[in-house]
């Protein structure tokens, strides 16, 4: 054990000791103190930031120096809209009101349209006053983030520390920087065992609470009697805005950015092509055990290549990134037309529709089984803004029981490069793919809840598709898999497929996992592959599992010790 350890500090202290990047010297570099906002006075910087905003949209090859410091970012009705959630205006659960298509909300930065521009701020903190979008990137080309740390006045959790724990209830002292009253959203409650650093497998929803004063509450559950002492942490949403959003936006890069809180994702790419991804952090505060949360990163309907590379993720609520396209349902067929929508549980996490555009090719999906049918081209498409129903015309007829068949855009999906990372532990999956041509390599996984990288259609979600050409190598996985997000108890890798019928479907296809070291603390299993063909397995180190590797549903396997 004490190897792996070593092996552990030696990637994070090379992962920590990265060369910077930079982006290429613009023609023309703009200070934001120009246009009046000035670090660490404490006063409201959003006015001034928001004019260095509007010269970035109007500017096209500009980069905005931040100078070092902490600029606030205050916004009234994004105020407004925190204190209505925080007083339980929106319900048990506010993504249900909050998280809708086209529900207005606060943007900090907006680039909407800018070219060529970079935001450089190293040393610069973006501190959100108000629950908000703090940075967004719509219809934009080469637009660059550098050193930009974002993070809120007042966390999008609460936390403290389990004082008491008996058979039926525990109790939690809250810190004052929270107040919970009855009305207080409590969504998903997490627990950081600071002796194993790491996060309980197992969290609570909606925890059933009793005010007992002085911001100490008694939640009527079961947990284990070791968690006594640790510390406990609840967000007050699941998914809202993310902190910064790329949307129908080409070649974007973020680049030494620190996300240290949000109510929702860090990142969020829609409907976008070439983005890349490099020294990440989406880490806790200082102070603090837990991230964003939900989701550090979220990428669906994109293009080109999506690249992470030296990141590192710690505390968020849900897995290090999503990647993946949506299964669109048939609402009608009339020949070669059908009008579509997404029946995602939450929509499309930018909260717009999948719109398809001519010359995308869209396969034909048997909804209980995944397979693809046939694939065709689109030949027109009938939109506005602010609907959430595309009528699309195909290149071919459409079966008469079309409700039997999602549609399914293989266009808009990128490729996949996760590499020299680190994902600490913290809720659910480390990666999750389900696009195609990936490699994920040279990474460490380290006691997440969940599976550390599955490949993996998900029909319930409508997230898809199954993945070809993924290479999976020289990883290294320490006791992941023992809780939520566990995929088949698998520790390490997971292939699989979520449908009513998987049991004779070989989806994914070229499949290659090699060289991967595998640490389990007593899971099923170190390696799952389920429904692929043409799959290797080769010279993987599993320890600690009941099983190194399990197949089901797989043909055409090449397997060497």
């Amino acid at each position: 054990m004490t190897g792996y350890r070593f092996l552990v500090s030696l990637f994070i202290w090379l992962s920590s000791y990265v060369v910077p990047v930079f982006a290429l010297p613009s023609p023309q570099v703009i200070d934001v103190t120009r246009f009046g906002a000035i670090p660490d006075d404490r006063k409201d910087d959003s006015r001034a930031l928001r004019k260095a905003a509007q010269y970035c949209r109007e500017h096209a090859g500009v980069t905005l120096f931040f100078p070092p410091g902490t600029y606030l970012l205050r916004d009234k009705e994004a105020v407004r809209l925190e204190t209505e959630v925080m007083a339980g205006k929106m319900g048990e659960n506010p993504e249900q009101v909050i998280f809708t298509p086209y529900y207005p909300y606060v943007k900090g930065l907006d680039l909407t349209g800018a070219k060529d521009v970079t935001l450089s701020g190293r040393g610069a903190v973006l501190m959100c006053d108000g629950w908000m979008e703090p940075i967004s990137i719509t219809d934009c080309e080469n637009v660059t983030v550098i050193g930009l740390t974002i993070d809120y006045v007042r966390k999008p959790f609460a936390t403290g520390r389990v004082t008491a724990v008996e058979d039926a209830y525990f109790d939690v002292q809250f810190l004052d920087d929270r107040l919970i009253t009855n009305e207080t959203p409590l969504m998903r409650m997490t627990f950081w065992d600071e002796g194993a650093d790491a996060m309980h497998p197992e969290p609570i929803y909606f925890p059933k609470r009793e005010i007992l004063g002085g911001n100490r509450v008694r939640f009527h559950h079961a947990i284990p009697r070791a968690l006594s002492g640790s510390v406990a942490g609840v967000g007050h949403s699941f998914h809202f805005r993310p902190g910064i959003l790329i949307l129908r936006s080409t070649n974007t890069s973020v680049i030494n950015v620190t996300i240290h809180s949000q109510p929702g994702m860090g990142i969020v790419g829609f409907d976008s092509k070439d983005i890349f991804i490099k020294q990440l952090a989406v880490v806790p505060a200082p102070g603090y055990y837990f991230s964003t949360n939900t989701d550090a990163t979220h990428f669906a309907c994109c293009e080109g290549i999506l690249h992470f590379s030296g990141c590192r993720f710690r505390g968020q609520g849900d897995d290090a990134t999503n990647v993946h396209g949506y299964y669109q349902t048939l609402l009608s067929a009339d020949g070669c037309k059908t009008r579509l929508r997404v029946k995602a549980p939450t929509y499309t996490h930018a909260q717009v529709p999948d719109v398809p555009r001519i010359g995308d090719e869209m396969e034909l999906v048997d909804r209980r089984t995944l397979c693809p049918v046939r694939t065709y081209k689109v030949e027109q498409v009938d939109w506005h803004e602010g609907s959430l129903e595309p009528m699309v015309t195909l290149d071919g007829e459409l079966p008469q029981e079309y409700s039997s068949f999602f549609l399914f855009n293989v266009t808009k999906l990128p490729k996949l490069i996760f590499e020299n990372s680190l994902v600490d532990s913290h809720h659910a999956r480390g990666v999750l793919i389900k696009t195609r041509d990936v490699l994920v390599q040279n990474n460490v996984f380290r006691r997440g809840t969940g599976t550390a990288i599955h490949v993996g259609t998900e029909g319930g979600w409508h997230e898809g598709t199954h993945s070809k050409k993924v290479v999976i190598k020289d990883n290294m996985i320490i006791g992941c898999g023992k809780g939520a997000g566990s995929q088949q108890g698998a520790c390490g890798i997971a292939v699989n497929a979520y449908a009513d019928d998987t049991e004779a479907t070989y989806l994914h296809d070229d499949i290659r996992i090699t060289g991967n070291m595998i640490l389990g603390a007593g899971n099923a299993c170190g390696i799952y592959v389920g429904n692929a063909k043409n799959v290797t397995v080769s010279d993987n180190k599993i320890r600690g599992c009941a099983h190194d590797v399990v197949f089901h549903s797989v043909t055409r396997i090449n397997q060497e010790n």
